[in-house]
């Protein structure tokens, strides 16, 4: 079967919220800041306040894609997205 796969993977570097419910100092306190990730993933969709991406999938016998390892990412904390090409 010729299935033309049509979604691009990009290498995402984001940020999201941290928090912690424990006891700190004020210099713990001090040292906290937000996760830094990166996702590598296919784009699904993409508007102007949100990313949709996947990183696993499956086409069975009829053409059909199955999406595993979603992700949806405020595009208001994405840093950079670098395309990897491939």
């Amino acid at each position: 079967m010729d299935l033309k796969f049509k979604y691009e993977l990009y290498k995402i570097h984001w940020e999201d919220i941290c928090s912690d419910s424990g006891w700190a100092t004020d210099t713990e306190f001090d040292r906290m800041d937000v996760s830094h990730c990166i996702s590598i993933g296919f784009i699904y969709r993409k508007t102007k306040d949100y990313i949709w991406i996947f990183s696993s999938y499956e086409i069975d016998t009829l053409g059909e894609i199955t999406f595993g390892d979603r992700t949806v990412i405020p595009a208001s904390n994405i840093k950079t997205m670098e395309k990897i090409n491939g």
